[in-house]
């Protein structure tokens, strides 16, 4: 397992620790609860994963997408660039970068439709400008470090020895931790550490008991982060269970409301 490559300080310039990413979310979702900010994450997550379901794109694009929509909302608002508009860029740009580009008029044209489909309280009067400025602000905001790292890596260790059954869960619960940030204050090899525990809830794979707790003490991970991690990803599906997607853009409008009126 690549731990050591992960720690490295380029990829740890994008880690936040758990107290840094609640100082943010005090400053700029003041007016939310926290279920509110989390059915925020979940909202804008499942909208770019709808956007690459119609662009036909890999999980781990989708996944990039997302990192980028989360890393630049690190310093700024929605206030600031529409997250609708943010979305759709986010997606262009992850697939450039993951070598599966889309022609940005394809883009705006699939996210536009997206949009309009999901909801029709969603306003998205942009155009493929719009589109190519806000993918420069984009860039910048993330000083053009473009690389992603996705817990799915780990999964295809052959050392691991998942069974189908258990090698679905655990892809399937690394897909949900992106609805959290926990990709901005974990390494990927403790998040993939976290859904293989869960895994096991579900099957036991081709390992037996002993065989599972020497391999899980074997890796390099501290895991007092898996657990953490774990109890996290549990705290979500609790959440989750009370999200009401249709309630989402009223929920968007009154927050940018909110940070406009306190400008």
């Amino acid at each position: 397992m690549a731990a050591n490559y992960w720690e490295s300080s380029q990829f740890q310039r994008f880690l936040l620790t758990r107290y840094e990413l609640a100082e943010i979310e005090s400053t700029h979702m003041i007016q939310l609860t926290n279920h509110e900010i989390t059915h925020l994450k979940i909202y804008f997550a499942d909208l770019i994963l709808k956007i690459g379901k119609r662009l036909r794109t890999r999980q781990e694009i989708i996944a990039t997408a997302i990192v980028y929509f989360k890393r630049f909302y690190i310093n700024n608002t929605f206030y600031d660039i529409d997250p609708y508009l943010m979305a759709a860029t986010c997606m262009y740009l992850a697939c450039k970068v993951e070598e599966n580009p889309h022609h940005i008029k394809h883009i705006w044209s699939e996210s536009s439709a997206m949009f309009t489909e999901t909801s029709p309280d969603i306003r998205f009067p942009y155009d493929i400008p719009d589109i190519a400025e806000c993918e420069s602000y984009l860039l910048e905001e993330m000083k053009f470090y473009l690389v992603v790292y996705h817990p799915y890596q780990v999964l295809i260790d052959e050392s691991i020895k998942l069974s189908k059954p258990a090698l679905q869960a655990s892809w399937s619960i690394i897909n949900d931790s992106y609805r959290t940030d926990m990709t901005l204050v974990y390494p990927p090899h403790v998040i993939a550490v976290a859904a293989l525990f869960l895994s096991r809830v579900v099957d036991q794979g081709n390992l037996s008991d002993i065989e599972a707790q020497q391999w899980f003490a074997d890796l390099n991970v501290d895991i007092t982060d898996v657990l953490q991690v774990v109890t996290e990803l549990l705290s979500l599906y609790k959440v989750w269970s009370e999200y009401d997607e249709a309630k989402m853009p009223e929920l968007v409008s009154r927050y940018i409301a909110d940070i406009a009126a306190s400008s």
